[in-house]
């Protein structure tokens, strides 16, 4: 009997570690996406995994598919649709890397907290679509504009966490960011509006946007496409930027003294910023093809070109 008592404890045991092991989130497959709503409480992002008819690169096709199940909550999913059901949807067009999402003046009206979600929802459903970098929404013909009555600008996924606990920490800022003229010799100032989240530091910002590369056509990126970012931190007036190796990768098109003053005159247009060490995985021991990394860099505007 007291076997049989083991026996059963063993098995109950069993089952237990088996319910209680966390369960492993498949990777999406080359047609899925997800498509995200808002949770009944109106304060977090639900997603959905759904797989596509239309192909990866058709995405015109695309945008139609997901914006169609972005409208529609799935009846099994426990979320409600991150649009007001006054908000009409008018349709898109893209230009470059951007989607333009058309509503009517009902999506300016949204409540506040409930728009930025919808936002983030927007962005992050859409520009998992491969070309779509960013999103711009225009309600009633007009630029949408945030709760400070300033334009939004263009919207990329990485504005944002997955709920608002707390509306003001968006914001949007304006960078004055520099990238390489045509001939790789020179540097052009570039303004550019960013909606962003204030958990993230305003010198990170500046980094994440130049590996973006320039809005304006006639420009060059000066950062390495491959490039990621380990970490920006500031100490005593120093911006340590910290890559991994694709920065190595040096650009055959631009001066090596364009990438690295592009770098350090965008940060030292922040008022805290003194001098710029650029890291190569927490190094400084490397070089960018012809230049040392080995010390910090103040501003240099020798390189910019004359108007």
């Amino acid at each position: 009997m007291r076997n049989k008592i083991l026996l059963i404890i063993m098995i109950i045991f069993s089952f237990t570690l088996i319910s209680c092991k966390k369960k492993e989130v498949k990777p999406l497959a080359e047609n899925e996406y997800y498509i995200y709503y808002i949770n009944t409480n109106m304060n977090t992002l639900v997603e959905s995994r759904y797989s596509a008819d239309a192909e990866r690169y058709d995405t015109q096709a695309l945008v139609n598919e997901l914006m169609t199940h972005f409208l529609k909550v799935p009846d099994d999913l426990e979320a409600m649709g991150a649009l007001s059901d006054k908000v009409t949807y008018q349709g898109f067009n893209i230009d470059g890397n951007i989607l333009y999402l058309n509503f009517d003046t009902n999506y300016q009206g949204m409540e506040v907290s409930r728009e930025v979600l919808a936002r983030a929802a927007l962005a992050k459903t859409l520009i998992q679509i491969d070309g779509i970098e960013y999103i711009s929404i225009r309600s009633g013909e007009q630029p949408l504009l945030n709760a400070r009555g300033e334009n939004v600008g263009l919207i990329s996924s990485t504005n944002f966490i997955n709920s608002v606990s707390n509306i003001n920490s968006f914001e949007k800022a304006t960078l004055l960011l520099y990238f390489s003229d045509e001939s790789g010799t020179k540097l052009v100032a570039e303004t550019r509006d960013v909606f962003y989240d204030l958990n993230t530091s305003k010198e990170r910002l500046i980094v994440d946007e130049l590996i973006k590369g320039p809005f304006t056509t006639s420009l060059k990126a000066t950062i390495p496409s491959d490039t990621k970012v380990i970490s920006v931190t500031m100490n005593e007036g120093i911006c340590y930027v910290n890559f991994d190796e694709g920065f190595l990768n040096s650009l055959s098109d631009v001066l090596d003294s364009i990438t690295i003053y592009s770098i350090v005159d965008s940060l030292s247009e922040m008022p805290n910023v003194s001098r710029v060490q650029i890291l190569v995985n927490g190094k400084s021991d490397k070089n960018y093809n012809t230049i040392s990394l080995g010390t910090s860099v103040e501003r240099n505007l020798d390189y910019l070109k004359e108007e």
